[in-house]
């Protein structure tokens, strides 16, 4: 009877072991796997277990320490076990049924305890940890006096080695900038078309409105002499849903434009459906003359450069350019309308 019951301590006691280094293993190469990228708008979001996580990656020296603890504490379990079973079995300490013993059984612990575990936490890594930290958090308080002087030792050589850099920069370069959002798009934190606009508002929103303007040459519109019908029929030829409008006689003296539903359904004079455009400087920038549309109200507004008509500028187009795909837009050579 007594037999059985140590044999049955050295068998818990070999699982045990085993469960130990699989947690261990699997968790050290999630902590170093996963997204901290992820976590941290996780962990400002208010989830609890991204931001335990986040603890453990703002102190790295106590998640090494307490790892390394535990992954012994699981070795001298299981070698425990295999020399308790040895020596119960044998009715002897013998050392060389206890090395074969354990040659015979260190292909199961590697797979069980080292292989497989490692291998799901490296493929779900964000899943797995989010599932264990409870279990990791209660190790590290578990093994906190022995993992204590390990830690101190890591953070005076730290200090001998001078500051280093925190985990994150409280100021993020351009490139720098430019390199975490492309993580964040490869994580699926942004969408494709949130990945469009802001790579447009990086490079697209600051460059002149000039470069986007329509010039009067090439401006689809009419005189505010012309008739209602004249319009109608100006807009179903080149399919257009808004008119821009220009004072008679000056191919350069465009001040407003007609919404073409306004004009097919009142009976009002067509003066009286004129928007008057805003007036908005060729220096400023795309997302500014952005700004001043929509803060106008208007949909077109006249670019000039002091007193000289350089073209009209619409905020579909604007907009349209802030989604597109990355590269340089250059002057548009097609309506705005």
């Amino acid at each position: 009877m007594q037999t059985v019951l140590l044999l049955g301590a050295a068998l818990v006691l070999f699982v045990v072991g085993l469960r130990l280094s699989a947690f261990f293993s699997g968790v050290e190469t999630g902590f170093y796997r996963v997204s901290f990228l992820r976590l941290s708008i996780d962990a400002q979001a208010g989830d609890r277990s991204a931001q335990r996580i986040m603890n453990f990656a703002s102190d790295p020296s106590s998640f090494v320490a307490t790892t390394l603890v535990g992954n012994n504490v699981a070795n001298y379990l299981t070698t425990l076990a295999i020399g308790l079973s040895i020596a119960v079995v044998a009715d002897a300490s013998s050392g060389w049924r206890e090395i074969l013993a354990t040659l015979l059984l260190s292909p199961v612990i590697f797979l069980f305890g080292e292989l497989i575990p490692k291998n799901l936490y490296y493929r779900a890594p964000l899943r797995l940890l989010r599932r264990d930290i409870s279990w990791l958090v209660f190790f590290d308080r578990l093994f906190r006096v022995f993992s204590f002087p390990l830690v101190g030792i890591a953070k005076l050589i730290e200090r001998l080695a001078g500051p280093r850099r925190g985990p994150l920069e409280p100021v993020l370069g351009r490139s720098r900038l430019a390199q975490v959002l492309n993580r964040g798009h490869q994580e699926g934190l942004l969408t494709d078309v949130q990945n469009r606009l802001v790579d447009g508002l990086m490079n697209t929103a600051s460059e002149s409105v000039a470069d986007s303007v329509m010039p009067a040459d090439r401006v689809l519109g009419v005189d505010d002499r012309t008739p209602r019908s004249g319009i109608l029929e100006y807009a179903r030829q080149y399919g257009l849903t808004y008119v821009p409008v220009r004072r008679s006689g000056n191919a350069s003296s465009w001040h407003g434009y007609v919404r073409v539903v306004d004009l097919a359904v009142s009976r009002r004079p067509v003066s009286d459906c004129i928007v008057e455009m805003c007036r908005i400087a060729a220096d400023v920038s795309k997302l500014n003359a952005l700004s001043t549309l929509h803060t106008a109200g208007v949909l077109y507004g006249v670019v000039n450069e002091g007193e000289t008509f350089v073209g009209l500028v619409s905020e579909h187009g604007l907009v349209e350019q802030l989604f597109r795909p990355p590269q340089r837009i250059g002057p548009r050579t097609t309506s705005p309308v």
